[in-house]
């Protein structure tokens, strides 16, 4: 297929996808096959959202729901709105017209015999995009006939504490009003969508950073396939503009800027540092930043799951739930240990692991993380959650020191790519250890894997995921005892902590 046909057979989801951008509504049309296949990650957000329906429905409990092949939820959708069928709420009912297909979260009759379109989202807030949804939708109904008095968008209480409480769960925020003034400019959008999707070819659309959000389109690895390892996304700090204005001349490549392109000086030196294939380090204050450590040395990694709907008692939605650390303890005389604590079993790991916490990291010596706002946060909701252990959480909290500050201000290397995280600094410093070798590659991934974990029955499996996110964990704490012994290593042992 080289181009969509006159008819316009496009969806809500491709609509939206053409406001986000143009070229994603003509590829997801017409060269479909370029797309990347459904991660993980985006299995689990559709998950997310097929419960959060069902969550908002509850609300509802006269709603009938429309269900069934396209063709029969049609007929349906149609009797229970204009042959007059006495129908006062309706889950999932279908709409075509304009050849636009849309199907509405909840649609309910109001006293006055119009209708009001809900929209729920797993979102706690109201977006742009929320409108622009809405708005197609008002537009499709409308035009079979129906009058649309309300239009409304349902999101996620961000501090309901008791999911139970179906009333706590939503807020209803009424948006009519942007609505109608949004309607002003969709006849436009859809005449120029409409004239996209006849040319033969994609549009010429500059990649940036809008191809990562909200969530990456299932398009970038097509786009982006010529995009160096290296390149002016990496550059620090680079504004949006001046990184459009790079992209619209078609320069990827950090050597390929112009002397007089307006860069900051450490940004010049980024761009100087990788044409010299050279490092910035600052010995001085990494052995200032190494004299403030004491030892044992406690090298320290969390890793939390956060849900739109909490999985137990007292967390409100996306709030963290920790469930797995891992832990090195380095002694003075080079002895390392290592201990960890996993919760496999579909209950509450907090108090668990915090009792394994307490009994293994002693009240002396530095804890070492990565980037300390994190692990210092997820303590912190600890100690809120269980006051009687807060003086122990809070012990721990005044020994953090962060690893990560080193590479922030003292050691930049090109071959981080503008990055200080661990997963950058780790294969430059260890290039034995990457996360590259393990099934569990990033941060993200870890709690989705823990979700299926705690769902799965199969003891095969389940160990398999055990394993895995136990290799993960440990080679976050592993690697950050190896970059602390590189970099004693080059400081010639002369600042290390003290015993």
């Amino acid at each position: 297929m080289e181009s969509a046909t006159m008819s316009f057979p496009i969806s809500k989801t491709q609509f939206l996808a053409g406001l986000h951008c143009p070229k994603r509504l003509w590829l997801s049309i017409c060269k479909p096959e370029y797309a990347s296949p459904t991660s993980f990650a985006d299995q689990q957000r559709l998950k997310q959202g097929e419960a959060i329906g069902l969550a908002a429905r509850e609300a509802f409990p006269d709603g009938v729901l429309i269900e069934g092949s396209l063709k029969h939820a049609l007929e349906q959708t149609w009797e229970s709105t204009v042959v007059g069928v006495e129908v006062n709420c309706l889950f999932e009912p279908v709409f075509i017209y304009d050849d636009i297909l849309v199907r509405c979260d909840i649609l309910r009759r109001l006293p006055s015999g119009h209708w009001e379109i809900v929209e729920v989202k797993s979102a706690t807030k109201l977006k742009d995009e929320h409108i622009a949804d809405l708005t197609l939708q008002h537009y499709v109904l409308e035009g079979l006939g129906l009058t649309i008095e309300k239009t409304s968008l349902m999101v996620v209480n961000p501090t309901a504490r008791n999911w139970r409480a179906v009333e706590q769960r939503f807020n209803l925020h009424d948006v009519t009003t942007a609505v109608l003034q949004w309607r002003q400019q969709l006849p436009q959008k859809l005449h120029q969508f409409r004239e996209l999707l006849k040319v033969p070819t994609a549009p010429i659309v500059p990649i940036g950073n809008h191809c990562d959000r909200p969530h990456p389109c299932p398009f970038k690895g097509h786009c982006w396939q010529d995009v160096p390892r290296v390149s002016v996304f990496d550059i620090p700090r680079l504004s949006s503009d001046k990184l459009q204005q790079l992209l619209t001349a078609n320069i990827l490549h950090p050597q390929d800027i112009p002397p007089e392109f307006p860069l900051s000086p450490a940004q010049k030196n980024f761009v100087q540092r990788i044409l010299e294939d050279r490092a910035d380090i600052d010995q001085a204050l990494i052995q200032s930043l190494f004299s403030k450590l004491v030892y044992p040395l406690y090298f320290f990694d969390v890793e939390t799951h956060s849900s739109v709907i909490p999985r137990f008692a007292g967390l409100h939605p996306y709030e963290r739930c920790v469930f797995q650390f891992s832990c090195h303890r380095l002694d003075a005389d080079g002895h390392c240990q290592h201990f960890e604590y996993l919760h496999s079993q579909p209950s509450d790991p907090r108090l668990p692991l915090l009792m394994a916490l307490l009994a293994h990291i002693g009240d002396q010596g530095s804890v070492v993380v990565y980037n300390l706002s994190f692990e210092r946060g997820v303590l912190q909701q600890l100690a809120v959650a269980y006051p009687t252990y807060a003086p122990q959480i809070n012990q721990i909290i005044d020994r953090l020191w962060d690893l990560q500050v080193v590479f922030k201000k003292a050691y930049i290397h090109p071959g981080f790519q503008g990055s200080c995280s661990l997963k950058k600094v780790l294969p430059v410093l260890v290039p034995e250890l990457s996360h590259q070798d393990l099934a569990i590659q990033t941060g993200s991934d870890a709690p989705l894997v823990w979700e299926r974990l705690l769902d799965c029955d199969n003891e095969l499996e389940r160990q398999e995921m055990i394993d895995q996110l136990r290799q993960y964990c440990r080679l976050d704490t592993l690697g950050m005892v190896e970059i602390y012994r590189v970099l004693q290593q080059f400081l010639g042992n002369t600042s290390g902590p003290n015993p």
